[in-house]
């Protein structure tokens, strides 16, 4: 698994608003459906079920929306009713934790179901690691043992965790900030676990001067093992850097289907297969790629509607999909289907895209086609906005929720008949969806 996320603070974007995007990896055939659950009061005394263990539940939990892998209790990805949005990614493992414990995706649910703001979500997410530690493998949902690394943001603030057994370290996020599945954290961190310092020290790690811990360099991280992560990281902090400051939703859909051109639709996608330094992955031999790709805007607005772009696959070969956390969620993109090979829409659309022809001409036909749509949702999303947030200002949470509903549905026949037509004009073999 190599995801990679990105986050842009509101003084790096054009409009002033926070953006949080991920490409969720996975292995081939794991789809990626997302998952919506209410914010509701619970019981006192009630539990929640997580991959590995049983634990107390809070009195209160959040409307969350979120990507949810196939076999997984917890989220990849996901945003919150109070716009707190999370991004994870594994890391190899380099201090023993007694398991079993929690697994990132684990984390990611619980600090969003329990998160107002960004800041205590790092808290949450803090306590819960020095608590139960990381998990084991679970080969249920092949995923494979590690520590875990975090991007958390809300419309102000914007921080990056990353984890070593039950300790962890975080930093603040001034502006922009990669993350990748490699430790970058060195002593540039803002806060440490109690304890770690003093154990490098006692093992040997690092040495009893007084100086600040190296994290990563202490903790023995390989840069070259890491080589195709720290690739991966630099290349995205690059194209951050370089936009700072007129970052936009555009921008980052560009950056996360990136490879090394603007956004690899150029490329003959046989060539872009099982290349590990690529921010945009697609399945080959290695036997995993991008399963999903999704940005959160956050906006300090009381009156905006949170929201989230959603690709399914690989994104310089999709569609992102404007979704509203005030409505409900079309069944095709949430839907679950205990068989393996089943006929879910997020495998339809897999199959779909691969039958299309991958030859030069042909990739930027159709990312043409695909191009103009996500111009139509882009500019029906932004009046749908400014349309929702009138209706949430007048408290008409009905008619938003219906509204919501029925904008996600049209959206989603509309991709369906774009996709039906690009078979048709390439004659490729019909799928039906």
């Amino acid at each position: 698994m190599a995801s990679n996320a990105v986050v842009a603070l509101a003084k790096a974007t054009i409009n002033g608003q926070t953006l949080l995007g991920q490409n969720c990896d996975r292995p081939h055939r794991k789809c990626q459906p997302l998952s919506c659950t209410p914010g509701r009061a619970l019981a006192a005394g009630e539990k929640v079920k997580t991959q590995n263990l049983e634990l107390p539940q809070v009195r209160q939990v959040y409307r969350v929306l979120a990507s949810q892998p196939d076999g997984c209790l917890g989220y990849d990805y996901g945003l919150n009713e109070h716009q707190v949005a999370v991004a994870w990614t594994i890391l190899r493992p380099v201090l023993p934790a007694p398991g079993p414990g929690l697994m990132g995706p684990d984390l990611v649910r619980l600090v969003l179901e329990r998160s107002r703001t960004a800041l205590q979500a790092v808290e949450v997410a803090t306590s819960l690691i020095e608590r139960y530690g990381s998990g084991e493998k679970n080969s249920a949902i092949t995923s494979p043992d590690g520590d875990n690394a975090f991007l958390i943001a809300d419309p102000k603030e914007a921080y990056a965790v990353e984890s070593a057994g039950r300790h962890w370290v975080y930093q603040d996020v001034r502006e922009v900030r990669a993350l990748t599945n490699a430790r970058v954290v060195r002593q540039d961190w803002d806060r440490i676990s109690q304890g770690l310092a003093s154990h490098a020290i006692e093992q040997g790690w690092w040495p009893g001067d007084g100086s600040k811990l190296d994290f990563a360099g202490a903790l023995k991280e390989d840069l070259g093992d890491q080589s195709d992560a720290m690739h991966r990281w630099g290349r995205a902090t690059l194209l951050l850097q370089e936009q700072n400051g007129h970052i936009d939703v555009p921008f980052l859909r560009m950056l996360l289907s990136d490879h090394y051109d603007e956004g690899g639709a150029s490329e003959d996608r046989r060539t872009l297969e099982n290349d590990q330094r690529s921010l945009c992955q697609h399945w080959g031999t290695n036997g995993s790629g991008t399963s999903a790709s999704l940005i959160s805007r956050l906006s300090s607005d009381p009156a905006s509607l949170p929201m989230a772009w959603c690709a399914f696959g690989p994104p310089c070969a999709n569609v992102y999909f404007p979704v509203f956390l005030d409505g409900d969620i079309p069944s095709a993109l949430v839907e679950k289907d205990p068989e393996p090979e089943g006929n879910r829409f997020h495998r339809r659309i897999h199959f779909r895209m691969r039958q299309l022809p991958r030859d030069r001409e042909s990739c930027l036909e159709i990312r043409a086609v695909l191009d103009r749509l996500q111009a139509r949702f882009d500019q029906e999303a932004e009046e749908f906005t400014t349309e929702g947030a009138s209706l949430k200002k007048r408290d008409m949470r009905e008619e938003l929720q219906r509204q919501a509903t029925f904008f996600m549905q049209y959206h989603l026949e509309q991709f369906e008949g774009a996709l039906a037509e690009l078979q048709a004009a390439r004659q490729a073999p019909a799928l039906s969806l």
